[in-house]
Order: structure tokens, then C-alpha cells, then sequence
């Protein structure tokens, strides 16, 4: 199959940006609005929009230009700035928001290469678009549900980052992972995006991979009790439970095992197959292994876990170059993405 993401290119200040973004997929935000109260019904909705008013008030305080894009999507979709919040801030709701991952990040001869399998419901790959932002010099490309700020991207200066859900201990103060992806997005190294990490205050369990235009990889996992703890290595793997002894403590053992299942097997399947991780085509073959499916690293539906490879993604920092698959890799072709010509000044949408 050779399906592309399409591609929308945003310029201007923040909220210019958040309004184009808003009035472009007006339909598809509400539908997942929709779609987000029927699953929290009347009471966790009320609870979650007391808890995302809080974050909100601080998220005015210590990162308006974030804010101001919020306000932007709300504008332009025609809702609240805290609808839009709520949107994006799945660590306001009780229920965990069924997204596994596999994830890589190695340092190669010819650079870092950072990927990921992003898994989700059935569909979910229907609704994803490749959002731009141009904006001084600086461009980034998030992978992006409409109506939210993104879910894994890369820029123009060398640096790529992935990330993996993780069930561990709770915080109902602070930023969502999606605000803290959308601040680490505008760094240049690895050492960059974990210094940001350690300074703010996380709602939940989280890990991140990193890559740079030096070589240099990273990585961290994140309880809000334990704190960002590191991961180092020329070559770094994860899927969805904690693998640092700080953080094994606060995993919701029940929790990721009836949301996670295949966790524990991806994670071997994918270092048993560490020699494969010599470069970006190396990379690419690593996540469309089908091995012990449905529990695979390039996922499929089951019963236990109904959820399936939605896209897969490939950054090499040096070149900074992209390779997407929509939908999982073993079946659909990956497709090298160039990023945007920076001299363009309107909005674009196109296919990659």
C-alpha cells in the first residue's frame, strides 16, 4: 500500500498558528470531542475540567505562547480554550488512553536514528496529519491527532524525539505530556530536551527517546514521585513498563499488565534483534518484524489488546531525513518525508 499522511504547513505567532489549525479541522475536533465526553460521561468530565483548569492556570503563567496556540484551536474550532485543553491532557482523565509503543534510539557511523511503532485503536491512523510550524528560523514537524498539539515530531535543527506511555504513579499538578513534548520539540541537543524535562512538573509516567545532528542519543523515564530518571546507551529500546530500578516501585503492576500486555514481549523481541540496529534501514526493519504476533512489535489486533500498529516513524538526525509509514510497516510502505520549504508564507495542505 503506498497511503501518505497529509501535510499542513502553519505560519505565524502562536495563536495564528492554533486558529488555522482550529478552523481546518473543526469537524474532526469536535467528533473527538464528542467522542472524549461520551467515553468520560457527565461526572469524569466535570472532574477532568477541574483538574485541567488547574494545569491551565499554570500553564498561562509559565508558557503563554503554548496557552496562546490552545486558544488559537479553541478560536478557530469554536470551543473553550479548556475544551481544547481537556483535549489534550489525557492525565486529566481517569481512563488510560490506549496507545502503546515501541521505540528506538542508537547511535550509528552515520549518525543517531531515532523510530517508533505508535499503536492505537483500530482507525485511529484515519485522523492523523503531519502539522508544520514555521515560525523564525525554527521548523517542526509533529505527528498530530486534529485538535491536540502532537504526538512525536523532529525539527530542522537535527533533533527527533519518540515516546512511550508508562502506568506508574499520578499527579493531579502540572503539565500534560503533550505540552512537554511541544517544549522539548524546539531544542537542539539531547542534553537540551532532558534539561527542559527536569524543570517542570509531570502528571504522569512517561518515557522519552532522543537523537541530534552530533550522533548523541538519550533518554528518560519519568514518575512524578521518582522524578526523570536517565537512560544512557549507544543504543536504546523501550516499549511500556519502567526498566530503571527508581521506577519500579511506582508501576501499576494490574494496570499496565491489562492495558500493556504485549509490552514485556515486544521489548524482547526488539533486543533480541539489536544487531539489526546498525542505521536507519536497519531501523525500519526492526519495527515491521511481525515476530509472535499479535503481541509484535509491528502490532496487531487482539482481543487482549485491541489496538494495531497506526503509523511508524524513522528520523536520521544528521540528514535529517524521514521515513513514515501510515498504518503498521509490515504491511504498508514507508515513504521518505522531506521537511517543508521554509520560504513558503501561507497554509499548505498536501500530501507527503
Amino acid at each position: 500500500m503506498s497511503r501518505r499522511f497529509p501535510i499542513v504547513v502553519l505560519y505565524g505567532p502562536p495563536f495564528e498558528r492554533g486558529r488555522q489549525h482550529g478552523s481546518l479541522f473543526s469537524s474532526s475536533i469536535r467528533a473527538a470531542l464528542d467522542a472524549l465526553r461520551e467515553r468520560a460521561g457527565e461526572a469524569g468530565w466535570s472532574a477532568a475540567e477541574k483538574v485541567a483548569g488547574s494545569s491551565w492556570t499554570y500553564l498561562l503563567g509559565q508558557h503563554p505562547q503554548i496557552a496562546a496556540e490552545i486558544k488559537g484551536i479553541a478560536a478557530g474550532a469554536g470551543f473553550s480554550p479548556l475544551d481544547i485543553y481537556c483535549l489534550n491532557g489525557f492525565e486529566f482523565f481517569d481512563e488510560p488512553a490506549p496507545t502503546g509503543c515501541t521505540s528506538v534510539a542508537v547511535s550509528t557511523s552515520a549518525g543517531a536514528v531515532v523510530g517508533q511503532n505508535w499503536d492505537g485503536p483500530v482507525g485511529t491512523e484515519e485522523q492523523l496529519v503531519l502539522i508544520v510550524h514555521c515560525e523564525r528560523g525554527l521548523q517542526y514537524t509533529m505527528i498530530t491527532s486534529p485538535g491536540t498539539l502532537g504526538w512525536v515530531g523532529f525539527n530542522n535543527r537535527g533533533f527527533a524525539f519518540v515516546t512511550n506511555d508508562l502506568m506508574l504513579d499520578r499527579s493531579a499538578t502540572g503539565i500534560p505530556s503533550l505540552v512537554a513534548r511541544r517544549l522539548i520539540i524546539r531544542q537542539r541537543r539531547v542534553e537540551d530536551a532532558i534539561a527542559v524535562l527536569r524543570s517542570i512538573d509531570h502528571m504522569g509516567g512517561r518515557c522519552y527517546l532522543f537523537g541530534d545532528e552530533t550522533g548523541a542519543v538519550g533518554g528518560v523515564e519519568i514518575s512524578p514521585k521518582a522524578g526523570v530518571i536517565s537512560l544512557e546507551g549507544p543504543a536504546i529500546v523501550h516499549t511500556n513498563h519502567p526498566v530503571t530500578d527508581p521506577l519500579l516501585p511506582h508501576e501499576c503492576v494490574d494496570v499496565a499488565a491489562a492495558v500493556y500486555p504485549s509490552s514485556q514481549a515486544r521489548l524482547h523481541t526488539l533486543n533480541r534483534l539489536r544487531h539489526l540496529l546498525d542505521g536507519k534501514e536497519g531501523v525500519q526493519r526492526a519495527l515491521s518484524d511481525t515476530s509472535g504476533a499479535p503481541d509484535a512489535i509491528c502490532k496487531s489486533f487482539s482481543a487482549d489488546e485491541p489496538t494495531q500498529t497506526a503509523f511508524s516513524f524513522i528520523f536520521g538526525c544528521r540528514l535529517m531525513e524521514a521515513a513514515l509509514s501510515v498504518g503498521r510497516p509490515a504491511t504498508n510502505a514507508y515513504h521518505d518525508y522531506a521537511p517543508v520549504d521554509p520560504v513558503l508564507r501561507h497554509v499548505a495542505v498536501r500530501s507527503a
